[in-house]
């Protein structure tokens, strides 16, 4: 059996190094998301476009009426609509890129993506 390898001080710099690196880059990749989100609000054969982060409400218009959309605190919510079911308002609020709300019945269709460009990645096919 050939003698014990021996690990120098550069040998326990270079490895601090590389795992340094690793959690810098995995940090940077997976840990926060860069692209700003935005509601996409489609009705009446229109497209609205809004922040998410400016808490304002809406006033989206529809074949029976009024339906009104709530952006506040990076979420989005209906807080009011013609239909005769409420569920849209009784639909938990949006918080992340790809989830969505519709009053079907006044056609008012809500959804949350990531940037205005945003295309379905390989785990949605």
């Amino acid at each position: 059996m050939p003698g014990k390898m021996k690990l120098h001080v550069f040998d326990y710099v270079s490895i601090l190094f590389s795992l340094a690196i690793i959690v810098f880059l995995s940090v940077n990749v997976y840990g926060k998301s860069t692209a700003a989100r935005y509601v996409d609000i489609e009705a009446s054969g229109k497209k609205y476009v809004y922040m998410l982060d400016k808490n304002q409400t809406v006033k989206v218009p529809g074949p029976l009426g009024i339906t009104t959309v709530r952006i506040e605190d990076s979420r989005v919510f209906v807080t009011d609509s013609p239909c005769r079911d409420k569920l849209c308002i009784k639909a938990l609020p949006l918080k992340k890129a790809g989830e969505w709300n519709a009053c079907m019945p006044n056609k008012v269709f809500i959804r949350i993506t990531g940037s205005k460009n945003d295309a379905p990645d390989s785990v949605s096919y």
